[in-house]
């Protein structure tokens, strides 16, 4: 593939991203996920569950990407995804935390933070990756749920089967 008909792909979607509203909707129930009241619980209860599928689907992706398009686009979506989304992330995760403060309750990221927001920026670069080779699959649907103003942060099943853990 052309690499600037790469770049365009990648323009794109960020253009499509841009107005996610990060963390809008962090730690409201939901009748479709499984959803953890705090990030101590996302962290200590569903890490490795987390890094069971994550790890799995990444290194899938990786594989495949790098044989399609390879490793300096990767890094390229890597770096503007990082760029474009980054301070929204951020932002996103700060009011957040200003929720649950006002809601009396404790943000308990307990120094978490800089780690979910590059989770965050890495699962929505394996996402546009997704996009660049024209196979959407997991990452993509950890972005629809991130669209949602939730933080995807493992999965509750034997995958494929089961849902997504959210925040």
């Amino acid at each position: 593939m052309d690499k600037d008909i790469m770049k365009e792909k990648v323009e794109s979607f960020l253009k499509e991203i841009r107005d996610i509203n990060w963390f809008i909707h962090a730690g409201e129930d939901s009748d479709k996920y499984t959803v953890v009241l705090s990030f101590t619980e996302a962290w200590d209860q569903w890490n490795n569950k987390m890094l069971e599928v994550w790890d799995k689907e990444s290194h899938s992706i990786e594989k495949f990407a790098i044989d399609s398009i390879g490793d300096d686009m990767i890094d390229l979506i890597f770096k503007r995804v990082a760029e474009e989304t980054g301070p929204k992330i951020s932002e996103g995760l700060v009011k957040f935390q200003d929720r649950l403060k006002k809601m009396g309750l404790d943000s308990d990221t307990y120094g978490l933070d800089y780690e979910i927001i590059d989770f965050v920026k890495r699962d929505t670069a394996w996402a546009c990756v997704e996009i660049v080779i024209g196979k959407k699959g997991f990452f993509n649907r950890v972005l629809e749920v991130l669209s949602e103003g939730r933080w995807t942060c493992a999965w509750d099943g034997s995958y494929p089967l089961g849902q997504f853990v959210v925040m």
